[in-house]
C-alpha cells in the first residue's frame, strides 16, 4: 500500500490492543512465556501484513510455532498492534489488483485518532464512472462535507474500464478496506457502502454479489435497472434474495430524469417483496443532485449508526451461477453446482411491472468522444428517446440548451428545469446535425410484468438457519456447499448436526485447526469473524 501524505501525522507511542475471550475449544491452554511472546509477535507481524505474499509469510512462521489452538485463537482474536503515530486528516493511497491496475483513494482520517478505538468506516462510491480515467484527486466532489469526527470516511476510484459492477471493483474494494484494516483500527462490523448516481448502482452490485465485508447499503439517485442492461458489462447475474443478508436505505428525486421515483419503485417494491430490509426516501421537489444532503444528513447517521453488522449471522441466503467467485456469505459458500433429484422449488422474486406514467429519457452512453459530445450507444424501447426518433450511435452534443461535451455537462443538462413540456436535444448523426424533443407520452398503459434482470446461466442457492450446533439448509441446484464454523457460534465440545432438504448431511463432532483459523482470517482481515474447523456437504436426493 502506498501512500501520499495531504494531512498530518500524529506523534506517539504504539499501542498494543488486547481482549481477554473465554471459548469452548475444548482443547489445553498451556504455552511457556517465551512461546508466548514467540506466537504474539508472529501474529501481530500477521495482522500488520499488506500483501498475500506477507500473509502467506506470516502464516507459515505461526504454523512453524506448532500453536496450541486456544492460545493462538485468542491472540487472533484479540487483533492488530495498532500505531499512533499514523497520518491523519485527508490522505491519498494507492493499491494494486492482481492484474497490475493501481487504484487510488482518498481517505479522511479523524484529526484525534485514537488506535486503542474501533472506528466505523463509509465507502463513498461516485458517479459518472463512463469518463475516461481523471489524473488527479478528489474523486468526490466537495468530499470535505461528508467527513466525520467519529468515523474513516473512503473515497474510492472507478472510471470507464473499471466501473463499480465490475469485478476488478469487488477485488479493489476489498482490498482498500483490508489495507486499511492493516494500519488503522477499523470496526470490521460497521462498514457502510454509499454510493451517489453510478455509485449507488455500485452499492446495489456489491450487495448483490460481494455482501459479506458490508454493514449496510446506501442508494443516492441510483436504479438497480442499469445491472440489468446488457450495455453496461456489469459481471455475473443479479439475484434478489442476496439482497435479504443486509439492510438498504435509498433516496431518489422526483424531478430525477435519469432515474425518477416512479420507476425505481418496482424495483424497490420487489426487494421488499423478497424480504429485504429496505428503507426508501422518496425527495418529489429533487433532481439528480445531492441538494438535499443537509437536510437528510441526520436520518442518514440514524440509519448507519443502528445497523451494526452480523459477523455470523444464523441466517442466510446466497445463490450464484460460479463457484470460482461470488459464490461466498459470510459462513457460508457454494463449492459445486448442478440440480439434486427431489430438490426444493424457490421463488425467483425476478418480475416487476413498471408503472405508467414513468417512461425514462431511455438511452444509455459509451462515454466521452476526443471531439466532444457523447456517444449513444442503447435506445431503450418504449422511452423518450425510442420515441422521439433516437438512433444508437448518434453523439449528443446539446440537451435542454446546454452544450454536451462531457459526462458533467449531460449531468448538468439533466438536472436543469426545462422550459416547456419537452427535453430538447441535438444530435449528430452520420456528420448531420439533428434536433429532437424528448416528450412522455400522454397516455401510457401500464406494461405487463417482465423479467428484473436478466438470467442466462443456471445457478443454485443455499438457504439455512442456525439453532444452537444444528444447521437446518435447503438448496435448489447445488450439490456441495461449506460451511465456515467459528466456536462464537458453535460448542466444539457437542455433537454439530447438519440436515440439508430434510436428510441428515452430518452428525458429529468438528475438530477446529490453526491452519483453517489463519486461512480465512488471511482472506477476510477481520477479527470478529473468525472460523476454526469447515464442514464441506454434498447434497443428497431426500
Amino acid at each position: 500500500m502506498s501512500q501520499t501524505s495531504i494531512g498530518r501525522r500524529a506523534s506517539g507511542q504504539r499501542r498494543y490492543l488486547s481482549v481477554a475471550l473465554v471459548l469452548s475449544l475444548g482443547l489445553p491452554f498451556s504455552v511457556s512465556p517465551a512461546q508466548a511472546q514467540d506466537l504474539t509477535t508472529a501474529v501481530d507481524t500477521f495482522w500488520s501484513a499488506e500483501s498475500p505474499d506477507e500473509i502467506d509469510t506470516a502464516t507459515e512462521k505461526i504454523l512453524d510455532l506448532d500453536p496450541d489452538i486456544e492460545a493462538l485463537w485468542l491472540l487472533v482474536r484479540a487483533g492488530a498492534t495498532y500505531a499512533s503515530d499514523v497520518s491523519t486528516g485527508r490522505q491519498l493511497f494507492s493499491r494494486e489488483n492482481a492484474d497490475g491496475v493501481e487504484y487510488r483513494y482518498e481517505v479522511y482520517v479523524p484529526d484525534d485518532y485514537d488506535p486503542a478505538r474501533r472506528y466505523p468506516v463509509r465507502v463513498f462510491l461516485h458517479g459518472g464512472v463512463s469518463r475516461p480515467r481523471r489524473d488527479d484527486a478528489p474523486f468526490w466532489r466537495n468530499g470535505e462535507q461528508y467527513a466525520r469526527d467519529d468515523s474513516i470516511v473512503v473515497f474510492p476510484e472507478s472510471w470507464g474500464e473499471t466501473m463499480w459492477w465490475q469485478a476488478n471493483q469487488v477485488e479493489n474494494l476489498t482490498g482498500m478496506l483490508n489495507d486499511l484494516k492493516a494500519r488503522y483500527n477499523v470496526n470490521e462490523n460497521a462498514v457502510h457502502l454509499l454510493g451517489v448516481s453510478d455509485g449507488a448502482t455500485g452499492a446495489f452490485y456489491h450487495a448483490f454479489k460481494a455482501a459479506t465485508p458490508w454493514a449496510s447499503f446506501l442508494s443516492f439517485n441510483g436504479h438497480p435497472v442499469v445491472l440489468a442492461n446488457e450495455s453496461t458489462f456489469a459481471d455475473g447475474q443479479m439475484y434478489v434474495t442476496n439482497l435479504r443478508n443486509k439492510p438498504f436505505f435509498a433516496i431518489n428525486g422526483g424531478q430525477d430524469r435519469l432515474y425518477p421515483v416512479a420507476s425505481v419503485v418496482p424495483f424497490f417494491q420487489l426487494f421488499v417483496n423478497a424480504g429485504v430490509y429496505f428503507e426508501f426516501t422518496p425527495k418529489p421537489e429533487a433532481g439528480h443532485n445531492m441538494q438535499w444532503w443537509p437536510e437528510e444528513t441526520s436520518n442518514v447517521d440514524d440509519f448507519i449508526v443502528a445497523r451494526t453488522r452480523l459477523p455470523l449471522p444464523d441466517r442466510l441466503s446466497w445463490e450464484t451461477e460460479s463457484t470460482e467467485r461470488f459464490n461466498r456469505a459470510h459462513w457460508l459458500v457454494i463449492t459445486e453446482l448442478g440440480r439434486v433429484e427431489g430438490e426444493t422449488t424457490f421463488d425467483d422474486f425476478n418480475e416487476i411491472t413498471p408503472p405508467a406514467p414513468s417512461i425514462p429519457i431511455g438511452f444509455n452512453t459509451l462515454g466521452e468522444l476526443a471531439d466532444g459530445g457523447i456517444q449513444l450507444v442503447d435506445i431503450i424501447e418504449g422511452s423518450m428517446a425510442d420515441a422521439a426518433g433516437l438512433e444508437a450511435d448518434d453523439v449528443l452534443v446539446e440537451m435542454n440548451g446546454i452544450a454536451v461535451a462531457t459526462v458533467d455537462d449531460l449531468r448538468e443538462a439533466v438536472q436543469t428545469p426545462s422550459d416547456g413540456p419537452g427535453l430538447p436535444v441535438r444530435v449528430e448523426r452520420a456528420g448531420e446535425s439533428m434536433a429532437f424533443v424528448l416528450m412522455p407520452p400522454d397516455n401510457v398503459q401500464a406494461p405487463p410484468g417482465r423479467q428484473a434482470f436478466p438470467r442466462s446461466d443456471p445457478s443454485g442457492r443455499v438457504q439455512l438457519l442456525r439453532d444452537d450446533n444444528q444447521i437446518g439448509v435447503v438448496t435448489r441446484g447445488v450439490r456441495r456447499f461449506r460451511l465456515l464454523l467459528s466456536p462464537e457460534q458453535f460448542d466444539f465440545t457437542r455433537p454439530v448436526t447438519v440436515t440439508t432438504n430434510g436428510a441428515v448431511t452430518f452428525d458429529g463432532m468438528v475438530e477446529p485447526s490453526p491452519e483453517t483459523l489463519l486461512r480465512w482470517a488471511g482472506r477476510d482481515r477481520d477479527r470478529t469473524m473468525l472460523f476454526g474447523a469447515e464442514l464441506d456437504i454434498e447434497v443428497v436426493a431426500p
